[in-house]
């Protein structure tokens, strides 16, 4: 998470390490629950 924080900061305006390592938790659970919808999506696909 620090990695993409590190990242995060180096291409945006904040130079708030807190803000940048929130952002980076933010999309890494936005990703996370939109990869769990796919999942449960193809697995009913399957079981019908």
């Amino acid at each position: 998470m620090d990695k993409w924080a590190d990242r995060i900061r180096t291409v945006s305006s904040t130079s708030d390490p807190q803000a940048a390592r929130k952002l980076a938790g933010d999309i890494y659970r936005a990703a996370q629950e939109d990869l769990d919808a796919e999942r449960a999506r193809a697995e009913y696909e399957r079981e019908e």
